[in-house]
């Protein structure tokens, strides 16, 4: 893979019916249905497996954190 490939974002998309995920296809082949667009991300490198920055920051609810967790002391 160039580097010019490696840095480019994609958009994530699941089918509703069986939660296959495709990068950059709107349209699931084996249920014919549209999938649902889940974030913007990739294709893991160690697996070819759809990811969205969100599954690997894990960064969807900052809501419950606390001063102290968000703030964090450099050490």
């Amino acid at each position: 893979m160039s580097p010019t490939t490696a840095g480019r974002l994609a958009a994530i998309y699941e089918c509703p019916d069986c939660e296959t995920r495709y990068v950059n296809e709107r349209r699931c082949p084996n249920c014919n249905l549209f999938c649902r667009r889940v974030g913007t991300g990739g294709t893991c490198p160690h697996g070819d497996e759809p990811l969205t920055l969100t599954d690997l920051t894990d960064l969807t609810d900052l809501t419950d954190l606390t001063e102290e967790e968000v703030i964090m002391p450099i050490t």
